[in-house]
């Protein structure tokens, strides 16, 4: 069985896949980065249950609120960052999320809603199911995937060095 796959046309498709250069820039750097803070916060203690909560929340709701964009020669995936935006809530309510942490769940919510919309895609249109992930960060560093997670770190930050300046008492999420 393995030896089929390795030998098949589906592992050929999965390692071009992997190699390109979009696809290391979007997908396997970022992806690597976001796991090391996840598995180092979590090592801390500092992914409290709440936090759990509102990623899965946030992660249903950009899944059911992604849509497809087809045309005749390209297929677009708009997802919405849900958890960006519960990010910037827990921030206007003075609850601290530390900007890693804000990337790196941002990115993971994003990857799994591209990846599993596009395997629904792939499934309703009959495409063949071995290359479904082709075009998940697809467009290296112009996807959404690797600018809206800097974009919410980045705002995160921010928000959090301002609230600190004006020394307003933060609970910790």
């Amino acid at each position: 069985m393995f030896e089929e796959f390795i030998g098949g046309s589906a592992f050929k498709i999965l390692l071009e896949y992997l190699c390109s250069p979009e696809t290391r820039l979007a997908v396997i750097v970022p992806g690597v980065l976001s796991l090391a803070i996840l598995g180092f916060y979590s090592r801390l203690g500092r992914i409290s249950q709440r936090l759990q909560l509102l990623w899965v929340l946030a992660l249903a709701i950009a899944f059911y609120s992604a849509h497809w964009d087809v045309s005749d020669d390209m297929q677009r995936l708009y997802v919405h960052s849900a958890f960006s935006v519960t990010c910037a809530m827990l921030l206007f309510n003075r609850m601290y999320i530390s900007p890693p942490l804000a990337y790196a769940l941002t990115f993971l919510s994003l990857w799994w809603v591209d990846v599993t919309r596009a395997f629904c895609f792939a499934i309703e249109c009959g495409r063949p199911l071995e290359e479904f992930y082709v075009g998940v960060g697809g467009a290296g560093l112009l996807d959404a995937l690797f600018i809206v997670p800097l974009l919410t770190a980045a705002v995160v930050g921010y928000a959090g060095a301002r609230l600190k300046r004006q020394r307003t008492p933060m609970l910790a999420i």
